[in-house]
């Protein structure tokens, strides 16, 4: 216990003496976080507040459907935190050359365990933690709850919610480790994506919003009463489940009722951490080992990807140094588990967003819910785009590494290295967009000018957000980090995150009149001209154009800074 209090008191030590830290520059870094995230923390109170009223209080669908659908919405929120926290702990808990370092001291494995997790969560899981609250408040603010039940909720509700994800991960993180040392990590892979695309799909399947819906609005206008029994008997042990029984019933005005479900995610999550402490103790070095003989020189194993044509050696298609350059970045982007482990991520939660488009049956006649629905749908496509940009492109400067000295002292052209990262990017990150923009519009309404406007919208947006991490990761670069995972989830990168949620946001607030105008033609007339819409094209076009030379700017002026 001595030896888990002292570590902890190093990694609070180092973290304070970073928030403290008096030049310039981290003054003037930490004070635009506080601004930036205050001011995003400030518009998500807003929504959620604006949210809760209009589902409440316009939309009329009662306290009941209104938490099964943030049930719905917390489902998948755990499951992305899952997800995001076995990929974070396998950098974290097995990569980390701090965890070599820990390793070679008398400290006992499971101790050096507890502490990489701890940091790992709260890490990685800050900033989600810092919009929870705002939800929070937003949602208890329009019921006018009293002051206890945002710190009671925030500190007995959300915090164990997210914790209960990130044990889940980590445990079956380190399971996972051990039977691919002796079935195979293609096999693993292939059993993870199977399992959590089936625990998604089978979830909405069985829960069946549309059905609930309807079934609910059968007692208009008692929509308020509760309608459990049309729950589907394996919800009732899910964590999401729990927290949003906790609400309706807190804010029902029956406390009893809502104590039983937090006492069972207290219950749930201590069982999860002597679970996970027991594993620890018994896997945990084992599968330490695993990985640290499978990236070894002499492991004989063969690679996880050959591709012969790009092998160095070979003749290639673009000058040098450029085609050595791209040979680089593709073997260090493959032959890092965490980096194509994320890619497999992120390739599940596209997959999970277009099925879940292909079950929709939205027949709106309003044209105000129908621009809404659409640029919704337009939000999240560019939020999934942004947040494969931040991973991807964000860290792309800063895995060049501390040998990145070798590369200023060649006879090589940083600009033409910096253009090459961003050709590279743009045109990964557009075509993954193009396909998500087409599929989800296309699913959403049959409208080829809709699909039209989308795509180009879109191509906008991904070469926005592509220069934006681009150069963004440039100015932020930390050479010294290896690990893509945590130089994606620094505080620079939090920083262009919300920096490219903002530019969704202006891009969206662009285009919703010009839609909802369309819309209103489009059903009055049955025919319009869509002609003017070109004119927040446009908009569109030149604010991009605005992000992109003044990220681009920045971001090749970095590289002639000191290194």
């Amino acid at each position: 216990m001595e030896q888990f209090i002292l570590l902890l008191n190093v990694k609070a030590s180092a973290f304070l003496k970073s928030v403290t830290d008096l030049r310039p520059q981290s003054i003037l870094k930490n004070l635009s976080s506080l601004f930036i995230f205050g001011g995003v923390a400030v518009g998500v109170f807003l929504l959620s507040r604006a949210a809760t009223g209009y589902l409440l209080t316009q939309a009329h669908i009662g306290l009941f459907l209104f938490h099964r659908f943030l049930s719905m919405l917390l489902y998948v929120f755990f499951i992305t935190v899952n997800l995001g926290n076995m990929i974070v702990c396998y950098a974290t808990l097995y990569k980390s050359d701090e965890v070599t370092y820990l390793m070679g001291l008398p400290i006992p494995h499971h101790t050096i365990f507890a502490v990489k997790f701890i940091d790992n969560f709260f890490y990685s899981s800050s900033t989600l933690l810092l919009l929870g609250l705002a939800l929070l408040l937003g949602y208890g603010s329009y019921f006018g709850v009293s002051p206890w039940f945002y710190f009671f909720t925030f500190a007995a509700v959300l915090l164990p919610f997210m914790l209960t994800a990130g044990v889940i991960a980590v445990i079956v993180l380190m399971l996972l480790i051990r039977i691919a040392s002796r079935v195979g990590i293609r096999w693993v892979l292939a059993g993870i994506m199977i399992l959590y695309l089936s625990a998604i799909y089978l979830y909405f399947s069985a829960v069946n919003p549309v059905n609930l819906v309807q079934e609910v609005m059968k007692h208009y206008p008692e929509v308020n009463a509760y309608f459990g029994y049309l729950d589907p008997p394996f919800v009732h042990y899910l964590p999401n489940h729990w927290v949003s029984e906790f609400l309706y019933w807190t804010v029902s005005g029956e406390p009893a009722r809502a104590t039983w479900h937090l006492v069972t995610l207290f219950c749930i999550l201590v069982s999860l951490l002597l679970t996970a402490w027991m594993v620890a103790r018994v896997y945990y070095y084992k599968s330490w080992m695993s990985t640290s003989e499978a990236r070894s020189p002499g492991s004989g194993r063969p690679g996880f990807l050959q591709v012969g044509f790009m092998e160095f050696g070979r003749e290639g298609v673009l000058p040098r140094p450029a085609d050595a350059f791209l040979r680089r970045d593709f073997w260090g982007f493959f032959r890092e588990p965490s980096q194509w482990l994320h890619l497999l991520l992120m390739f599940v939660l596209l997959c999970v967003f277009l099925v879940s488009m292909s079950s929709l049956e939205l027949k709106l006649t309003q044209p105000f819910l129908q621009t809404i629905s659409y640029l919704v749908v337009f939000l999240f496509d560019g939020f999934l785009i942004a947040s494969i940009s931040l991973r991807f492109v964000f860290p792309a400067l800063s895995l060049e590494g501390d040998a990145f000295w070798c590369v200023r002292s060649a006879p090589v052209n940083l600009r033409k290295l910096y253009w090459q990262k961003f050709i590279g990017s743009f045109l990964l990150i557009v075509t993954t967009a193009e396909i998500l923009s087409v599929a989800s519009t296309s699913m959403l309404r049959d409208s080829p000018f809709l699909i039209l406007v989308g795509s180009l919208c879109t191509a906008f947006v991904a070469l926005g957000l592509t220069a934006l991490n681009l150069g963004a990761g440039a100015y932020f670069a930390t050479f010294r980090e290896k690990n893509p995972i945590r130089i994606a989830s620094s505080q620079g990168a939090s920083l262009t995150f919300l920096g490219g949620m903002i530019y969704l946001g202006a891009v969206v607030a662009i285009l919703v009149v010009p839609l909802n105008r369309y819309f209103e033609i489009l059903i009055i007339r049955g025919t319009t001209a869509p002609g003017w819409l070109l004119i927040p094209i446009v908009a569109v076009g030149l604010l991009t154009g605005a992000v992109f030379a003044g990220s681009t700017g920045i971001g090749l002026a970095t590289l002639r800074r000191d290194y």
